[in-house]
């Protein structure tokens, strides 16, 4: 009997061993992600977001808090919760098919639109930021679908309630998700990596029916810059290596793509649109090239990133004022160091910046038929984020304490006369604690 049952658990390890073998040369399943929970403090409504959503700007000087007369204003300030950070990725990797390995990436995260009801807040619905099928050849890689961000964004800025909404965003960060082709290639070097990347996607303009810089449009489905009827075009070169303790990482990127404003089949303006200085305009390009890098040596990492471009609405950039902005030229930065005081421990600090050319706000926002007024503040013209995080990692669970404040600058007044401007300023205070699978 001894011996059945040895023989038994022998063959049942066999069995197992063959298993792993077979799976290890067959089909893969990957399941990874993270799930985040914050609570916060702000002392206003931030223009596109609270808690752990997209910040980009403090409120305009009339939209801020508390309202001046409003019976419902009770504090300066409010506290909540947010769990939306969470993302969950599922990877399948199959047989092998066109000699190359394929892949199936699929990432979701709790960013959706609530549901409507008393307790839609706390019942996020999930959405949708990376599917592609991929095919991988080496050391060449490519993509087909939709991926969470361009291949502008090289980097985003550490921190734990902030992943998929940078706090960098529109002030210094751009880049935005894009569906479409890309192809990866790394060349080993001696003591580095250099990588070559392209990729062609779907431009995104603003809607016809979603820009009121251009009124009556139709058909209301067709995106300005899809009337152009070209792709957008992304190229990035990035390298990165490791000499001792030094780490290092850099990358310069560029995009451009077509935009027609006299949109799908000449419905929208087609005569162009007449600015200010009597120009007209019946297309744009839009570009942009970015560039930075980081370096880490232990126990100082910093990392850096700029831009400048023309038209960057459609990449998240003229701080998302992509609905009622044309041709706009803006530059932004950010950078961010931090210090490690334990494996553990870490400390970090960001300062962030974009800011537009007030004359070509002028030129666009104050053109023929735009009857702006006196008092409008609802342009913004400069935007700057500055913050830290206090950190503990360890074993994938993370514990941070964050601080971030906002400052916007808008333009004030009759714009034709130049007008002046006005700033409005606001902060959130996190707690945020998770764990990294």
């Amino acid at each position: 009997m001894p011996s059945m049952l040895t023989a038994s658990l022998l063959a049942m390890a066999l069995v197992a061993v063959d298993a792993r073998a077979a799976d290890a040369a067959g089909p893969k399943f990957e399941f990874h992600g993270f799930v985040v929970g914050s609570s916060y403090l702000q002392d206003q409504t931030f223009l596109s977001g609270q808690g752990s959503g997209i910040l980009i700007a403090a409120p305009t000087p009339g939209a801020s808090l508390p309202i001046p007369g409003s019976t419902t204003s009770k504090s300066g300030t409010f506290f909540g919760g947010d769990v939306r950070q969470t993302r969950f990725i599922f990877n399948f990797t199959g047989n092998e098919a066109w000699q190359a390995t394929p892949k199936a990436h699929l990432e979701f995260d709790l960013f959706g639109n609530s549901n409507a009801g008393a307790l839609g807040y706390e019942s996020p619905n999930p959405r949708l930021r990376q599917a592609y099928a991929e095919l991988k050849w080496g050391t060449t890689t490519f993509d087909v679908g939709q991926h969470s961000a361009h291949l502008l964004l090289g980097q985003i800025p550490a921190s734990m309630a902030h992943i998929t909404n940078p706090v960098a965003y529109g002030a210094g960060l751009i880049g935005w998700r894009t569906i479409g082709f890309r192809v990866l290639h790394a060349i080993p070097l001696d003591g580095m990596k250099l990588e070559l990347a392209a990729e062609l996607s779907h431009g995104k303009w603003a809607d016809a029916s979603g820009a009121t810089v251009f009124p009556g449009n139709t058909p209301d489905a067709i995106s300005l810059a899809w009337a152009a009827a070209t792709p957008q075009f992304v190229g990035r070169v990035k390298a990165d290596g490791k000499q001792g303790a030094l780490g290092w990482m850099g990358w310069v990127a560029g995009s451009y793509e077509a935009i027609n404003l006299k949109g799908f089949g000449n419905t929208v303006a087609p005569n162009g649109v007449t600015l200010q200085d009597g120009s007209v305009k019946k297309d744009i390009g839009s570009y942009a090239v970015t560039a930075g890098g980081n370096v880490t040596f232990a126990p100082v990492s910093l990392a850096v990133h700029a831009y400048t471009g023309r038209a960057t609405g459609p990449l998240a950039g003229t701080m998302l004022q992509f609905g009622d902005i044309g041709d706009i030229g803006d530059i932004g930065y950010w950078a961010q160091l931090g210090v490690f005081a334990t494996k553990q421990i870490s400390i970090w600090g960001i300062y962030g910046a974009s800011a537009a050319d007030k004359k070509d706000l002028q030129n666009w926002l104050n053109r023929t038929g735009a009857n702006l007024t006196v008092n409008t503040t609802t342009v913004r013209k400069d935007n700057s984020v500055f913050g830290g995080m206090l950190r503990f990692m360890d074993g994938g669970y993370g514990l941070a304490a964050e601080y971030y404040a906002y400052s916007t600058e808008y333009l004030l007044g009759n714009l034709a006369n130049g007008g002046g401007t006005k700033s409005s300023s606001a902060y959130q205070l996190l707690l945020s604690g998770g764990y990294f699978f």
